[in-house]
C-alpha cells in the first residue's frame, strides 16, 4: 500500500472513529442551559477535542503495529545483524582474533573443555577447507568472513582469494589483518552484499567471477541464513559461477573441481504451534528470516531449483554437525556469562547468555541442526 493510500485510510479512520464517539457523547449529555451558539460552539470543540484524542490514539497503535510487523515479518535488513560484539568471545585469545561462527567443538563437552573459543571457530573454519578440498590452483570467493580471521586461513591456502563482508567495519578489520600479515598479494576484501549477487555486486567482480569463469569455488561459513529475504537468488549465483569455471576448466584440460561448501543451519523437525512462535521470536529478535529455516528435503530442493541437478552433474552431501556445534557452543556461553571463568562477570554478557540457552533449546529437541553442506562438480579427466 502506497504513502497516499496509507494517510487516506489513516484519516478516514480517525474521523469515523471521532464521529462515532462523539455521537455516544452528546446523546448520552446535556447542553444545559446554553445558547444555541453556545451548544454549536461547545459541539464543535468537543468534536474537535475528540478528533484530537483519537487521531493520537491511532497513531500510537499504527507506529506500535509497524514496529511489529517489521520485526516478526521476513522483510528485515541483514546487513547490521552483527556488530563488533563477538570480541568479548575472543578476549582470552593468544594471539588476538576476532572469530564470529559457532564453532566446532571436538573435545568432549563439559565446563573444563569449552574455553578456547579461538580453536573451535578455527576448527569450524578448517572443517570447510577441508569439504571444499582447497588448494593452491583455487580462486575462491568466500561470502560472510566477519573480520577477516577465516580469510587469513583460506588464503593460505589457495590461489586467489576474495572476502566478502556487508559491514564496513568489518572489512576495515579484515584487511588489516591481511596486510598486517602481507597477504594482499592474492587476497582482496570488499564490503558488499551476498544476498543478490547479479545484481548488486560490481560488474568488474561479476566478469571475473561469471564471464571469464575464473572464481572455481565458492564459500559461506555460518551466514546463509541470515540472507534477506532467502538464499534462492545467492544460490543462482553460485550456479551460474561455478557452470561458467566448470566450461573454463574443461576447455583447458584443467582436472581440478569445482565447488561449493557452507556451514549453515537448518530445520531440525516440523515444529508444533509453540515451537514455530518460539522461533519467530527468536528469529525477529536476530533480525533473521523465519523462512530460512527449511528442512533438508526443502534445502536440496531449492538446491535443484537453483540449477544443481544429478542431470548437470553435480552432486550434493549433507553432514550434521550438531553435536559438535551446539552442545560446546551453549556450554562456553553459559559459563562466560555466569562469570566462573573470570571473564563474563567483567562485561555485559547477557545477550550471549541469553543464545547460549536457546541454542541449547535448539539441539536438545531437534528444532535447529547444523550441516555442512558441499555441491560439487569434478571436471572430466
Amino acid at each position: 500500500m502506497t504513502s497516499f493510500r496509507i494517510t487516506i485510510v489513516l484519516v478516514a479512520a480517525k474521523v469515523v472513529c471521532a464521529a462515532a464517539v462523539y455521537v455516544g457523547i452528546v446523546t448520552t449529555t446535556s447542553v444545559g442551559n446554553s445558547t444555541y451558539v453556545g451548544v454549536i460552539l461547545e459541539r464543535i470543540f468537543l468534536f474537535v477535542g475528540v478528533y484530537v484524542t483519537i487521531s493520537a490514539i491511532i497513531a500510537t497503535a499504527f507506529a506500535a503495529g509497524r514496529r511489529i510487523h517489521g520485526r516478526f515479518t521476513d522483510d528485515v535488513r541483514v546487513g547490521e545483524v552483527y556488530d563488533l560484539a563477538h570480541v568479548m568471545l575472543n578476549l582470552d585469545s593468544e594471539p588476538a582474533t576476532t572469530w564470529n561462527n559457532m564453532g566446532y567443538w571436538s573435545a568432549a563437552v563439559d565446563s573444563s573443555t569449552v574455553r578456547d573459543f579461538k580453536l573451535a571457530a578455527e576448527s569450524l573454519a578448517t572443517k570447510l577447507s577441508v569439504a571444499a578440498r582447497l588448494s593452491s590452483a583455487d580462486t575462491v570467493v568466500d561470502v560472510g568472513i566477519g573480520c577477516g580471521d577465516q580469510s587469513v586461513l583460506y588464503s593460505r591456502l589457495v590461489g586467489q582469494y576474495i572476502g566478502i563482508t556487508s559491514l564496513q567495519s568489518q572489512s576495515d578489520i579484515a584487511y588489516a589483518a591481511l596486510a598486517k600479515r602481507d597477504m594482499l598479494g592474492n587476497a582482496h576484501i570488499l564490503t558488499l552484499d551476498a544476498s543478490d549477487p547479479l545484481n548488486t555486486w560490481p560488474s568488474d567482480l561479476l566478469k571475473t567471477a561469471v564471464a571469464d569463469g575464473a572464481v572455481n569455488k565458492i564459500l559461506a561459513l555460518d551466514c546463509l541464513y541470515h540472507f534477506q529475504p532467502s538464499r534462492e537468488k545467492f544460490f543462482k549465483f553460485v550456479n551460474v559461477t561455478l557452470e561458467s569455471a566448470f566450461e573454463k576448466r574443461l576447455q583447458c584440460g584443467d582436472i581440478t573441481e569445482v565447488c561449493f561448501a557452507a556451514e549453515d543451519l537448518l530445520k531440525g523437525r516440523e515444529l508444533n504451534f509453540s515451537q514455530r512462535l518460539r522461533m519467530r521470536l527468536i528469529c525477529a529478535f536476530a533480525r533473521t528470516p523465519f523462512n530460512n529455516f527449511i528442512s533438508v528435503q526443502e534445502y536440496a530442493s531449492l538446491l535443484e531449483n537453483s540449477g544443481f541437478t544429478n542431470e548437470h552433474g553435480w552432486s550434493v552431501q549433507f553432514e550434521d554437525i550438531s553435536d559438535h556445534v551446539f552442545p560446546g557452543l551453549s556450554n562456553f556461553l553459559e559459563l562466560r556469562g555466569s562469570g566462573q571463568d573470570g571473564i563474563g562477570k567483567y562485561l555485559r554478557f547477557e545477550k550471549f547468555t541469553a543464545f547460549g540457552k536457546v541454542v541449547r533449546w535448539w539441539h536438545d529437541d531437534g528444532v535447529v541442526k547444523a550441516y555442512i553442506v558441499t555441491i560439487r562438480k569434478m571436471v572430466a579427466r
